[in-house]
């Protein structure tokens, strides 16, 4: 099994607002939270208080919000399915109930910070723009060897993206891809051992442009 790479609770909240913001372009029916949206508004340190969410309260909760964007976040849900969902979430360990300045809150879990991770990383693609703008994007990354499994990681996620491995290290694409690789710095933890070039000239480029038809 792959170690885990480890977040702290601002790459945790960070990359929460970016899976919060592409779960709310997917949904269909906004008033129903799905699972992983909750997920990632909690991973966004956004607390649900309990008596939100217990019969005929919801209206008693508002003061109990850090403040009118937490409230104005909940309120937009169908509280019967919020309920039954966090129900869910609880029994499934993914979620868990804190005691927060004398009230009771939903918090994520350990669990649930890793199923966060593991959304991260599947909604990760990169957009082939409807027209090139005759640029490259070189990624290189310097990882030390005791971190071997985040050189592993790296190396198949960026395959996994559609990225060509032109040495060792060394990975070429032609699209923009700086909000993803931003997202790989947070979800790995890799800072400045991960750096993205843009460069409008590269040495004999028809075999790649031929290779990613552009």
């Amino acid at each position: 099994m792959k170690k885990q790479p480890k977040l702290t609770e601002k790459q945790l909240e960070k990359l929460s607002n970016l899976l919060f913001q592409r779960f709310e372009r997917e949904k269909r029916q906004k008033r129903y939270a799905q699972a992983k949206l909750i997920l990632s508004i909690l991973g966004k340190g956004m607390l649900l208080p309990m008596i939100f969410i217990a019969p005929g309260t919801a209206r008693l909760a508002k003061d109990l919000f850090k403040d009118n964007n937490e409230w104005e976040t909940w309120k937009q849900y169908n509280l019967t399915y919020l309920r039954q969902t966090i129900k869910r979430l609880r029994k499934q360990k993914m979620v868990e109930i804190a005691d927060e300045n004398g009230k009771q809150v939903v918090k994520l879990s350990q669990n649930g910070k890793h199923r966060i991770l593991k959304y991260a990383l599947d909604k990760l693609e990169i957009t082939k723009p409807s027209s090139w703008d005759a640029k490259w994007r070189l990624v290189i990354y310097d990882i030390p060897n005791r971190k071997r499994y985040l050189q592993t990681l790296a190396r198949e996620t960026l395959k996994r993206l559609g990225f060509l491995q032109l040495q060792e290290s060394v990975y070429l694409i032609p699209f923009p891809c700086f909000g993803e690789i931003e997202f790989l710095r947070e979800y790995y933890g890799l800072g400045e051992n991960i750096k993205i070039l843009t460069v409008a000239k590269l040495e004999d480029d028809k075999v790649y442009r031929t290779y990613f038809g552009v």
